[in-house]
């Protein structure tokens, strides 16, 4: 410890602010907060049972505790933001504890989670075809972007008009802003749902001065407030409801992107071709998106 406090003292102060905010920007910056708040929890255990240095021990007995509290995925989320925390800020590198990691695993054994409801095509297509266009034309558009893209609710929020474009025949959408930073487009040519697309753009309000595709929709007009990520989530026990199905609380917002994997991959599509379309750079995540 001697030997790296005068290696650090020894550095330039210049060189040291450049060093500090480098290492300030090494977690992701969306979900920086929460890897705080998770290591100020943990902190304020090891101080409340006096444990003055971070070990495989100490991580143990934490985690002990937690799987009385928490769901095994929760407690892998949780490993992960505190590995990556205490790696940046603490050089401290809790992936070596395999102890940890076995305590873990064996927490996971069973566990199945809960995942959305999907919605088969022939459903998709009925709610187009029957729901009005009154009430329901904004609903229309999220559900033809989201399972024609496989889209998170938080992509169908931060899609813009720059993301869409119109060819011949054709809608292109491009989705910059995802999870894993993979950039993804996608292409719609039905006739019918390329119409419904139209006409809900042709009805933006001309004053809207924010460039959010969607925007709060309302008794045939819409407004310029844009679609906030709740409601988007929502959208898709909206569709449940309409449609009569059982259950429709269980259509969550991962509805669109596990019917859009699962009808990709019933259809006989390959792995890789599955992961690109719902940009993931993991086949294990991908395939526990597609519906058995």
């Amino acid at each position: 410890m001697e030997e790296q406090h005068e290696i650090i003292t020894c550095t330039p102060p210049e060189l040291r602010e450049i060093a500090n905010s480098t290492v300030d920007n090494l977690l992701p910056q969306k979900s920086k907060l929460k890897y705080e708040k998770e290591y100020l929890k943990f902190d304020q255990w090891c101080k409340e049972n006096k444990a003055q240095h971070i070990s495989e021990n100490v991580l143990l007995a934490y985690f002990e505790l937690q799987t009385h509290l928490k769901k095994p995925s929760s407690l892998w989320s949780m490993y992960s933001m505190l590995r990556s925390y205490l790696n940046v800020h603490k050089n401290v590198d809790i992936s070596r504890y395999v102890k940890l990691q076995a305590l873990l695993k064996r927490f996971s054994q069973g566990y199945e989670p809960k995942k959305s409801k999907i919605l088969d095509l022939e459903q998709i297509n009925r709610f187009i075809q029957e729901a009005d266009d009154k009430h329901y034309l904004d609903t229309k558009v999220i559900l033809i972007m989201g399972y024609s893209g496989a889209c998170r609710r938080e992509e169908l929020t931060n899609m813009a008009l720059g993301d869409i474009q119109y060819k011949n025949d054709i809608v292109v959408v491009s989705v910059p802003k995802t999870k894993t930073n993979v950039m993804r487009q996608f292409v719609i040519t039905e006739k019918l749902w390329i119409d419904i697309i139209k006409k809900y753009s042709s009805i933006r309000p001309v004053n809207t001065c924010h460039q959010r595709f969607f925007v709060t929709y309302r008794s045939g007009r819409c407004i310029t407030t844009s679609i906030g990520i709740n409601t988007m989530g929502k959208t898709p026990r909206k569709i449940a409801e309409f449609l009569q199905l059982a259950n429709p609380a269980q259509y969550t917002g991962h509805c669109f992107r596990r019917s859009s994997v699962s009808h990709l991959a019933n259809s006989g599509s390959d792995l890789v071709t599955i992961k690109r379309h719902g940009g993931w750079k993991s086949s294990a995540v991908a395939e526990g998106y597609i519906e058995t």
